[in-house]
């Protein structure tokens, strides 16, 4: 129906609603009737005295037929008790007979051919406000004869009525079956109605609702709760007989209480209907004041008040007919135009203003269904549709759970894709930042550097030209001060070139720079590097500090140790500390070494970089070891 307007779309739905209505009730009036069923013109009867005997001096009277439908009788011509009786023929019976009766008020017993069928115990313990159950009971053949047989039916007044239901002779089967369908129309699933409208309420009580969709469901809450109280009385014994007016008076209150929260649920959500809503509330408590007037005058003047209570069956049908043409137009408009999900519930609360529709309607007109040929209503179709009602609301709310869900994990994945691209766009903002940092932090160093070739190297430097000019330096001194110069300028190219690769690339270098050193003194040099290749560096300043540590080591093992070997390991302690050594196989340190300024600028260089410094001299050799902190975590020196 795409292209087709909004209100073509709403006429479609709602004739398929009521079309399907139908189809569903005239299917269930056929199947509660065995097969031939037909109705008499009328049905003759006879009163009952007190002891339960028929007068047969009596006058024969006629209880026609009606629409309703029923044989109705006149309890004040009549008397309390009447036997009706049901004259039939049969040529020669061949198979099972049973006799069929529809819900019957005031049924006590019946007779086939002056024979008990069913004893004087009353029949009606399952009676409702719809007037018992329908029942079948076996012709016993014993019992039948060829030609004239007859059934009497004695039945008390109930609430001022003398009524006979239709009924039928014929096939036992057919009897069965129609009685187990107008149980289940009118007994299990009504109690099954009852159920799952008690769940949907149970339902919607708990459910955490938006705020915008509170008064919705407050409404739709109150007109499950009435439609479950309504179906429990119309089709179920209250726990003790009430007096007419009482069960009148209950009837009537929740009908009326059914349309109102039929019309607030219509008008639920929309605020700018707020004033109708409160109006109709108004309304519903001036005709429940009416009700309690009508039936507190009805104790005075007896049965004149079922007069009022007709004219209240007329204001019921004409408020349900004015909400039933406002009330299903706007339903089918939400169901064929509206996506809020919500389609289920619309279809039926459409379904159940029908069966209140129809129900109202029958009570008043005794109305017959279209597509049944002439079959008249005989059950309230409201007691079973409200478990279309309840699981209607059921399915709703499912399934806006199911969308709510759906969204929230939609919701979800597009908040967690977008933190991911967040977490991913800072995560590239922290390197870049650590980068510049890193470069930054590496600049000053290199700076620092510079100032310290400036100071040391161009101090050298420069007092070594001084001493050369005045010509007291010796080719010796001068030798050996540009030596150390050209040494340390080494070791700072080292730390800046190897400073951005790391600290085991940073003792790389040193070994290139130190081993033909070295071996140009004849020692053996073995090196062990213990360090991962991306263990970070300490930066290019505390490389320098480290790198002239090492170098004055290695120049004392060169001139003091006489050894044939020196050795340079590096590891990782648990910690992560980073422990590096540096040995000899000499005589060890002489006295003047130990004591000079060079080991004390050697302990400061290490502390310089936040490290200790470790001497182990003796005869068999000296050991030095540089315990630096983790790089990682240590901020530069």
């Amino acid at each position: 129906m795409q292209g087709w307007p909004a209100y073509a779309k709403s006429a479609v739905v709602l004739l398929a609603v009521i079309a399907g209505f139908l189809a569903a009730l005239t299917a269930c009036e056929v199947a509660i009737r065995p097969a031939g069923m037909a109705a008499r013109q009328a049905v003759t009867f006879l009163p009952v005295t007190q002891a339960g005997l028929i007068d047969r001096t009596a006058p024969v009277q006629q209880a026609p037929y009606s629409q309703e439908p029923v044989y109705r009788a006149s309890a004040d011509v009549a008397g309390p008790h009447v036997a009706f009786q049901i004259p039939f023929y049969l040529a020669t019976p061949k198979e099972e007979l049973a006799f069929f009766i529809g819900a019957t008020p005031g049924l006590q017993e019946i007779r086939l051919n002056d024979r008990v069928l069913q004893p004087n115990v009353p029949r009606d313990t399952l009676r409702g406000a719809t007037d018992g159950r329908a029942f079948f009971y076996m012709l016993p053949p014993a019992l039948l004869q060829p030609g004239a047989n007859h059934i009497e039916v004695l039945v008390e007044t109930q609430s001022g009525l003398l009524a006979l239901a239709p009924f039928h002779i014929g096939p036992a089967t057919e009897a069965a079956r129609a009685a187990e369908m107008a149980a289940l129309i009118s007994t299990y699933v009504p109690v099954m109605a009852i159920s799952f409208l008690v769940f949907a309420t149970l339902l919607c009580l708990v459910t955490n609702w938006p705020p915008q969709d509170r008064q919705r469901i407050r409404s739709l809450m109150l007109l499950l709760a009435i439609w479950a109280l309504r179906t429990w009385f119309i089709s179920f014994p209250t726990p003790v007989e009430l007096p007419f007016l009482v069960t009148s008076f209950i009837y009537y209150a929740l009908e009326v209480s059914l349309i109102f929260a039929l019309a607030r649920n219509l008008l639920a959500g929309e605020a700018a209907l707020e004033d109708w809503r409160k109006g109709l509330g108004w309304l519903w408590l001036a005709i429940i004041c009416y009700l309690v007037a009508v039936t507190l005058a009805g104790f005075v003047v007896g049965p004149a008040v079922r007069e009022w209570f007709k004219a209240l069956a007329w204001a019921n049908s004409l408020l349900l007919a004015v909400l039933a043409v406002i009330g299903l137009s706007l339903l089918a408009w939400g169901v064929a135009t509206r996506r809020d999900g919500r389609w289920l519930e619309r279809l039926a609360l459409m379904v159940c203003l029908l069966a209140l529709s129809i129900d109202a309607l029958d009570s008043i007109l005794a109305v017959s269904i279209p597509l049944g040929k002439g079959v008249p209503l005989t059950f309230y179709a409201a007691a079973p549709v409200g478990l279309l009602l309840g699981l209607g609301v059921i399915a709703s709310i499912a399934r806006e759970a199911s969308e709510a869900r759906r969204t929230v994990v939609q919701s979800n994945q597009i908040l967690a894709g977008r933190l991911a691209e967040q977490d991913a766009e800072l995560a590239r903002s922290y390197d870049a930042q650590k980068q510049m940092l890193q470069r930054h932090t590496m600049l000053e160093e290199r700076q620092r550097i510079v100032r310290d070739m400036h100071d040391g190297i161009g101090g050298q430097l420069l007092g070594l030209l001084m001493q050369v000019r005045s010509g007291g330096a010796d080719a010796p001194v001068v030798e050996q001060g540009l030596q150390a110069s050209i040494a340390d300028l080494r070791l700072i190219v080292d730390s800046m070139d190897s400073a951005e690769g790391g600290l085991a690339e940073t003792l790389r270098s040193f070994e290139h720079r130190a081993r033909p050193q070295v071996e140009a003194a004849g020692m053996a040099f073995s090196v062990e590097h213990g360090l991962p290749d991306d263990q970070p560096g300490p930066g290019p300043r505390p490389a320098l500090q480290i790198l002239r540590v090492l170098q004055e080591a290695l120049t004392n093992a060169l001139r003091h140790s006489g050894g044939t070997r020196i050795s340079l390991a590096s590891a990782v302690a648990p910690e992560g500390a980073v422990t590096i050594t540096l040995a000899d196989n000499g005589r060890g340190l002489p006295a003047e070494v130990k004591g000079g300024r060079g080991l004390a600028s050697m302990q400061n260089r290490a502390a310089a970089v936040g490290g200790t410094l470790a001497i182990a001299s003796s005869d068999g050799g000296t050991v030095l070891s540089l315990t630096i902190p983790d790089p990682a975590t240590s901020p530069p020196a």
